[in-house]
């Protein structure tokens, strides 16, 4: 009995001893339920980009599409089409023609011709003024013109005033020929109206024809038809140099008309273009004509002359 007794006490003594080692493990906290919102302000909730990181991208990964944040802010297109003009990143003209100054005009085209006025980066002047002038021709012409016309360089509003017409011309080269004359006086060469006057002629010769004889005669004029020479030239030498002598005086208009019909010419029929100088009279237009024949011999030879 008394052994019993004992073997309880160590028992009780045991379970107390192991009670008091015991921690109760918590539970694992239950998982959210799926449909429990999210609160909006931390799903937002997103950390600005660090301004020099960016500053720091290098130009080799500029995108070719304007990124969509860029694409009507003003500010940060030209801000972007500076940074890649002066970078030595190969391609940074390219992206900039392309992608950059397109997107610029579409959002403030008025930005973009201030900026291609005063812009001095690199030696991109005269091909950002001429890209801006055709972006902007084909989108508001009027406008364009307008803002061509009043530039006080004259080699900026030259360049300008063709580029818009140029793009006019790819729907209606006469509309485009008659534009770019109301800036030029009737005496006065010039080479974006014949670079017109000859696109025309491509398309209809006989009109554009018409409308350069009906110039007042000077040095325009003359200019004018012998850019017309040459077109007829490519498709009929004898007519083009008919216009060539005909309708142009003697001076170094009608020279320079006679050698670029004549090259045409000897290149397609080597024989009557020989012919045809034989029979000119003796003097320094002979004398070139001559040599040029030469050449053509010499530097073609698929005409076999004899």
């Amino acid at each position: 009995m008394k052994a019993k007794i004992v073997l309880a006490s160590i028992g009780m003594i045991l379970v107390c001893v192991l009670l008091a080692q015991w921690k109760p493990v918590p539970p694992a906290p239950a998982s959210a339920p799926a449909n429990v919102p999210v609160s909006s302000s931390a799903a937002n909730k997103q950390e600005p980009p660090d301004s020099e990181t960016v500053e720091r991208t290098p130009f080799s990964v500029i995108p070719r599409e304007v990124q969509p944040d860029l694409e009507n802010v003003p500010a940060a297109l030209l801000a972007r089409i500076s940074e890649t003009l002066a970078s030595t990143n190969s391609d940074a003209q390219e992206i900039v023609l392309n992608n950059l100054l397109p997107a610029l005009v579409r959002a403030d085209p008025l930005a973009a011709a201030r900026f291609a006025e005063t812009n001095q980066l690199g030696d991109t002047h005269d091909l950002i003024l001429n890209r801006v002038a055709q972006l902007w021709g084909a989108q508001d012409a009027p406008s364009a013109l307008n803002w061509a016309s009043t530039l006080t360089s004259t080699n900026d509003r030259n360049a300008t005033l063709t580029g818009v017409c140029l793009q006019i011309a790819e729907s209606d080269p006469a509309e485009a020929v008659r534009t770019r004359s109301q800036y030029i006086a009737d005496d006065q060469p010039n080479a974006g109206l014949e670079a017109l006057a000859q696109r025309w002629a491509e398309k209809d010769f006989p009109s554009a024809l018409d409308w350069a004889l009906s110039r007042p005669d000077g040095t325009q004029r003359n200019e004018l038809i012998a850019r017309l020479a040459y077109v007829e030239s490519q498709t009929s030498p004898v007519e083009a140099a008919t216009l060539a002598v005909d309708k142009i005086p003697p001076g170094n208009a009608q020279t320079e008309a006679v050698m670029s019909v004549l090259h045409q010419w000897a290149l397609s029929d080597f024989s009557a273009a020989k012919e045809w100088v034989g029979r000119f009279p003796e003097g320094d237009l002979r004398t070139r004509a001559v040599n040029e024949l030469a050449g053509i011999a010499q530097y073609h030879p698929s005409p076999n002359p004899p």
